[in-house]
């Protein structure tokens, strides 16, 4: 018996294309799908760890900052710090922090100086909401140097006084993230009148610096 072996026909030109189209077609979703998980992963991370809830602080009253008459002031402010976590899926536990109010003496190396401080109470926002805070600030008997004074007299005239808040944790060394939270406003005004009859500005974008940095905003 002779064994005669018949070739294979050749595979058709388009059977081949479509199996090369479909062998990049499925790495393409892969690579896709690949990239989707990632990023949901890295979103969903940073919501749960990394991002904070934002702040925003407002002055609703201002009283006895009137250098004119005394030496010695003793200024009263009145805050509402607005928590905002809308926008995280992680509840938020914050303990006591201090806040301390400084005011822009405006001197060449833009000296400032604390005039009122107190503290901000402990506070958790759920996820996906919002809290209000007040707070009441003071200083009793702050002495201001002439130059403060007529600084401050003029800031009065011209009803602008620049002013920022810094709010940072009572125990930053018990703190897994040491951070300022800083805000800068201007209280307007020039007698600074009762609560009621005070002015409302728009609230004040705060910013996080960590460490020991401080940064004042005007």
């Amino acid at each position: 018996y002779v064994l005669t072996i018949e070739p294979e026909p050749d595979q058709p030109a388009d059977a081949a294309a479509d199996d090369q189209t479909t062998f990049w077609l499925g790495t393409l979703a892969m690579l896709v799908l690949l990239a989707v998980s990632v990023g949901l992963a890295i979103y969903m991370w940073r919501l749960t760890y990394v991002l904070e809830p934002g702040y925003s602080v407002r002055f609703t009253g201002v009283q006895g900052l009137d250098p004119s008459q005394n030496p010695a002031i003793s200024p009263a402010f009145n805050l509402t710090v607005h928590v905002n976590n809308k926008q995280h899926m992680r509840r938020v536990y914050q303990e006591e922090n201090t806040v301390i109010v400084y005011y822009d003496e405006g001197s060449s190396n833009s000296t400032t100086r604390s005039i009122g401080w107190g503290k901000m109470p402990a506070f958790c926002v759920d996820r996906w909401s919002t809290t209000d805070l007040d707070v009441s600030l003071s200083n009793q008997g702050l002495f201001l140097s002439q130059r403060s004074r007529e600084k401050m007299e003029a800031d009065l005239k011209s009803a602008q006084i620049h002013i920022s808040v810094e709010i940072k944790p009572a125990h930053p060394e018990e703190s897994s993230k040491p951070c300022l939270t800083l805000c800068g406003g201007k209280a307007i005004g020039q007698s600074f009148p009762a609560l009621s009859a005070m002015p409302m500005p728009m609230p004040s974008k705060c910013s996080t610096l960590c460490a020991t940095e401080r940064k004042y905003i005007y």
